[in-house]
């Protein structure tokens, strides 16, 4: 990392702690590839398009953060605070997010293959289009699996059927309307049929987040 990004993150910190002089960063599109900022203190930083290949921030704190689209290939994010950061088609692939706090954040077509998620808190996470190829959900309460002719993506709180996603007790209180907007008639056939199969996946789901 140079020492113009170095100072950039130096002047971010004053600006979170309310001192003068203090700036915040703005950093889209940087080249910190390999940085090591493991524990720094990143909130509401501008980390679009920034390349973070192999990054250590393991611990770090992102909350808020904007990392749309940034590439965080092959980086250790182990107990980072990533709660209601923007990781929307950000490149995860074979990211270590072991014990990761991604309570909120948006993961829309972000690329997680063979990503290690195992123990990370994804409660309320936007995962619609993200690909989880391969990646070690375990005790995330995380399930993606397909049913018929839907593929379903389960979180602790949310599920998503084809294009919609909504909280598990709106689903359970959906009446046939609700269901027809999913995929018409077909839709409802299937959710007839497979419902109760779903009202198990959600409880599991759930279930897995609560044994933490």
């Amino acid at each position: 990392m140079t020492d113009h990004y170095a100072d950039a993150l130096r002047l971010h910190g004053m600006w979170l702690r309310g001192e003068e002089g203090g700036k915040r960063a703005v950093l889209h599109g940087a080249d910190m590839r390999s940085a090591d900022l493991r524990n720094a203190d990143l909130r509401w930083d501008d980390l679009r398009n920034a390349d973070l290949r192999g990054a250590k921030l393991h611990g770090a704190d992102m909350r808020s953060a904007d990392l749309y689209r940034a590439n965080l290939r092959d980086a250790d994010l182990r107990g980072a605070d990533l709660r209601g950061t923007d990781l929307g088609g950000t490149d995860l692939y074979r990211a270590d997010l072991r014990d990761a706090d991604l309570r909120g954040a948006n993961l829309i077509d972000a690329d997680l293959r063979y990503a290690d998620l195992s123990g990370a808190d994804m409660r309320s996470a936007a995962l619609n289009g993200a690909n989880l190829g391969g990646a070690n959900l375990t005790g995330t309460g995380v399930a993606t699996m397909t049913i018929g002719r839907y593929t379903l993506g389960c979180t602790p709180d949310m599920l998503r059927i084809e294009c919609q996603s909504h909280h598990h007790d709106d689903w359970r209180a959906f009446g046939d309307a609700e269901i027809l907007a999913v995929d018409g008639r077909r839709a409802l056939d299937w959710w007839r049929a497979n419902r109760t199969i779903v009202f198990a996946i959600m409880d599991r789901c759930a279930a897995s987040c609560a044994a933490k």
